[in-house]
């Protein structure tokens, strides 16, 4: 499966989506828009544990509903009492409209998404996956190659046509191969695009024809869960689109027994979770019909001064959330894994691969 895998589009439903550019002035509104909810957003986000279940989407919905309907009305009313109708409040309005505004932006605006995303939780929950490729258990070949984007990705040799001969090719987020320099040596296959919240299957700049979309920490948590929803079909208002992604049948996410079985293998503690590198390699050293080793390439564990090899054309905002994303995970404990399971024989970097290879020759 993939950009040149005819077999792949021929398993895939013809989908009901098209993806988008992540530029463009509908999402640069949004985005400027959302700056002003991440006070609010905050909190949720780091300090609740609840799990994406059915029975807390709709607790966190009344909870929602009840802050927007109850509490911001409230709000509002003790601002113009405080700077309009109270003795010695200013005779200027500029002061009251501001703090109206602010109040508006900041915490009406997010319970707004907030009530939003609960209410499409419900259904996009209930979803069933059983038809999908990899959760129905089939690969397109035993040969796996997990590729990262870490620097080391083109550091190495061009080894971009060894990489588009696995069966299964599985990449991250906003990678790129579209450049010929970089296709040299990371190859352009891709049959598995694993992807975290900001949804980069659905961007036009990054997205793969008939690759399985795998949505990596979806059922961490339930913020969690939502922040999948609301940061492209909020922020970006990209909202039908969103809705019509995650009812695609190639669309699907990891359950969360498998999430917290890696965190305890990993030693995360706290808000910590695994990156989806790690759980992508997680999931085929365990799967049934992976050839042993599964072979990975451009995994650095965020070591050194870039992120990804290809920092020089990512977009500002990206680089912002990268290094977000970076401060929720725990890459030395990663790496320290990913050495046992190569000292396992169940991994190995695909420079030792290529040189076993040739010394079998």
């Amino acid at each position: 499966m993939g950009s040149r895998s005819t077999m792949g589009e021929a398993l895939v439903p013809k989908k009901a989506w098209e993806p988008v550019s992540g530029g463009g002035v509908r999402a640069a509104i949004g985005r400027i828009l959302s700056f002003a909810c991440y006070p609010t957003v905050f909190p949720f986000v780091v300090f609740s544990r609840c799990e994406a279940t059915m029975e807390n989407t709709r607790w966190w919905r009344r909870v929602f509903a009840g802050l927007l309907f109850g509490l911001s009305p409230t709000m509002h009313a003790v601002i113009y009492q405080r700077c309009v109708v109270a003795p010695g409040a200013s005779t200027a309005s500029w002061p009251h409209l501001l703090l109206q505004t602010a109040w508006l932006l900041s915490f009406d605006h997010t319970m707004v998404w907030f009530l939003v995303t609960a209410t499409a939780m419900l259904d996009l929950l209930s979803i069933d996956h059983s038809g999908h490729r990899l959760v129905s258990g089939r690969l397109h070949g035993p040969r796996v190659l997990v590729v990262g984007n870490g620097p080391s990705a083109v550091t190495g040799g061009e080894w971009g046509e060894e990489i588009d001969k696995f069966d299964e090719v599985i990449r991250f987020n906003n990678f790129q191969v579209k450049n010929e320099g970089l296709s040299k040596r990371v190859g352009t296959k891709t049959t598995v695009h694993y992807s975290d919240g900001m949804l980069y299957p659905t961007f036009k700049e990054y997205h793969v024809p008939g690759a399985t979309v795998v949505l990596s920490l979806m059922m961490d948590r339930f913020f969690i869960a939502g922040s999948y929803v609301l940061i492209r079909g909020g922020a970006d208002l990209q909202w039908p689109l969103v809705m019509k992604f995650f009812r695609d049948p190639n669309t699907t996410w990891l359950e969360k027994e498998r999430i917290e079985r890696l965190k305890k293998l990993l030693g995360l503690r706290g808000p910590k979770h695994p990156t989806s590198g790690m759980l992508a390699i997680d999931y085929f050293v365990t799967h049934p019909k992976a050839q042993l080793p599964v072979v990975i390439h451009g995994f650095d564990f965020f070591q050194g001064p870039h992120i990804h090899y290809f920092h020089a054309t990512e977009p500002l905002y990206e680089r912002i959330n990268n290094h977000i994303g970076v401060s929720m995970h725990s890459p030395h404990l990663e790496k320290i894994y990913v050495e046992k399971l190569i000292a396992e024989g169940k991994v190995i970097f695909l420079k030792d691969w290529i040189e076993r290879k040739a010394g079998a020759q």
